[in-house]
């Protein structure tokens, strides 16, 4: 089949996989204005303007990280503007960046972006982003109207860190909704912490109302029962709220973390505390010290203008020279937690977990696709699935209804994958190549914001389009 409209771009010989339309095979992909003209057997070359062969790769729709860091609530956390580098070059196009600062996510955006789709949440810090430690209902109210204005398109709770009482994190959630701005929750209370009893407390906290339930991985590490019961347990709780949670997981083994500790030497964060736990480190300063020594933990640091992790006395230097306010990760992701949380499906044949993401960004694990095309390459998940999780359910999640697909008129959002490694070798968009033998050649990018953020996203002089979080997974069939 030949067609003979004329096209910027043309996508030769690749192996197109897009779930949404059923095609899984070897086709052409026109781009005419930034969006799929065409998906066909073969295109005239005197039909393109521009050509690239991609014989022997995989075409996808472009990668849409559900949870990723690109800015941050952390005074300390100068890193995370490189986090939009670094996703481009793991082959992400668009990123939800979960728990940062909107206004910090653009200045970012512009000094240092590389062409990403961006929607960005405000994480939720007492006396920073929100003036008391459990906040009344009529102060997040303010909070989130005033996140909308900032270009922001809802809050999280950071209950790893900043916990609340169940009540006010409660409040939180139904806040949000009253608005129809995302909410999202890093589980944990002041009843309970960030593993499996922070989770087993979250259908409450939900009441009727609706929720993203971030690294759902975080909450299976065996901190209460032993993964495999803790996965099982979660997956239960899942299926019970489903038609009021969205939710994701991550398949990198390392963490991120923070090693603060107060005027005593006590690590002041649980999610850190747990790290600490997992290997029998005391919960101190000299626990955090040792785990540095030792190997087991790592700190972050940037250099070559990416982030990358170091342990031993280079780490335990960046965290004294920090006050011991400094990035951390340690390796405390079961692999078999996170292979059974990207599989798991209904007896409907969907996925119980809508999403496969990062929360890398500016944290060195940015491996979604490597890792979803090594369970490709294992057997358990087919090429269609491993798109779904990576794309298409990501789409439906946030309601970018345009991207996830390769329909003509959507989005030209594009990922090409090479087979042998699962790594990403190519990007657009938009039509527009955003990264190249994962080497960044995007610049900027696009925010995404709700119609509130209009006069923000303006006066950065950023590219921006406005988002409907009414056509979300999270608020179909809201009332």
């Amino acid at each position: 089949m030949t067609t003979t409209q004329q096209f910027d771009l043309v996508l030769k010989n690749g192996h197109v996989v897009d779930p949404a339309n059923n095609i899984d095979g070897r086709f052409d992909v026109g781009i005419k204005y930034g969006k799929i003209a065409s998906v066909i057997n073969n295109i005239n070359l005197d039909m393109a303007d521009d050509t690239i062969d991609v014989e022997g790769q995989i075409v996808m729709p472009g990668h849409i990280d559900t949870h990723a860091h690109v800015s941050s609530v952390f005074g300390n956390d100068t890193n995370r503007a490189y986090g939009h580098a670094m996703l481009v070059e793991s082959g992400t196009t668009t990123a939800l960046d979960l728990a940062g600062n909107p206004t910090l996510m653009a200045e970012g955006m512009l000094q240092r972006g590389a062409g990403l789709n961006v929607a960005s949440l405000m994480g939720l810090v007492p006396h920073s982003t929100i003036s008391e430690d459990d906040p009344r209902p009529s102060v997040v109210r303010d909070v989130i109207n005033n996140t909308k204005k900032q270009g922001g398109i809802g809050v999280k709770l950071l209950g790893g860190y900043h916990p609340f009482t169940p009540e006010a994190s409660s409040n939180v959630v139904k806040a949000a909704n009253e608005q129809m701005a995302w909410v999202a929750f890093h589980v944990g209370t002041k009843d309970s912490g960030s593993d499996m009893t922070g989770l087993r407390e979250v259908p409450d906290i939900t009441d009727n109302g609706r929720l993203h339930v971030a690294h759902i991985n975080s909450y299976t590490r065996g901190m209460v029962d032993e993964p495999h019961e803790e996965v099982r347990e979660a997956l239960t709780l899942i299926e019970r709220m489903r038609s009021q949670w969205v939710t994701e997981a991550y398949l990198a083994q390392i963490n991120g973390t923070n090693g603060l500790c107060d005027e005593n030497g006590d690590v002041v964060y649980n999610v850190a505390q747990n790290c600490l736990k997992a290997r029998g480190y005391p919960t101190t300063d000299k626990g955090i010290k040792a785990s540095l020594l030792d190997g087991y933990g790592s700190a972050l640091t940037a250099r070559g203008g990416r982030v990358i992790t170091v342990t031993g006395e280079e780490a335990v230097k960046i965290w004294e020279s920090a006050a011991t306010n400094a990035s951390l990760s340690y390796p405390v992701n079961p692999p078999t937690s996170a292979f059974s949380l990207a599989t798991a499906k209904y007896d409907d044949e969907t996925f119980k977990v809508d999403a496969i993401s990062t929360d890398g960004g500016s944290l060195p694990r940015n491996v979604a696709i490597q890792r979803t095309m090594a369970l490709v390459a294992f057997g358990a998940l087919t090429i269609s699935e491993a798109v779904i999780k990576l794309s298409y359910s990501p789409s439906r999640m946030m309601g970018l209804l345009n991207k996830g697909q390769l329909s003509e008129g959507a989005d030209a959002d594009i990922t090409v994958v090479n087979p042998r490694t699962g790594k990403a070798t190519m990007s657009l968009v938009a039509g527009e190549l955003i990264m190249l033998n994962r080497r960044v050649v995007g610049k900027g990018g696009t925010w995404l914001i709700l119609e509130e953020g209009r006069k923000a996203a303006e006066s950065k002089g950023l590219p921006y389009e406005i988002i409907n979080l009414e056509e979300s997974k999270m608020y179909e069939n809201w009332n």
